[in-house]
């Protein structure tokens, strides 16, 4: 239920450790990337009040996404994040309600 969904954290502790350590790289790039692909997505057809300002966060994501990728030959990003599968299992299934609680938390 919706009420439920209040409790889940997507954007967890886990993943700030992550982002921390040796993973960081890999962790940043998976996350731009689940949300360029899959939550501003879901989220710009679900509201069209609040297009522009998602609009505006997948340019500065793209952007940055861009200018990490220039830098990716001096960082190895081998292993997958598991803090992010696991955000991704959840955001699915909390279906509507992963976008609001993705947008939501993100800032």
């Amino acid at each position: 239920s919706k009420d439920d969904d209040l409790s889940i954290q997507l954007l967890s502790s886990d993943l700030l450790e992550e982002i921390k350590g040796s993973l960081g790289c890999q962790s940043v790039s998976e996350m731009m990337e689940f949300y360029l692909e899959e939550v501003l997505p879901r989220a710009m057809r679900s509201s069209s009040q609040h297009q522009r300002s998602m609009s505006d966060l997948g340019n500065l994501l793209l952007n940055l996404r861009a200018t990490m990728r220039l830098c990716h030959k001096f960082f190895t990003c081998e292993e997958r994040s598991r803090s992010m599968e696991h955000i991704k299992e959840t955001f699915s299934r909390m279906s509507r309600n992963g976008i609001y609680k993705a947008m939501g938390e993100f800032d």
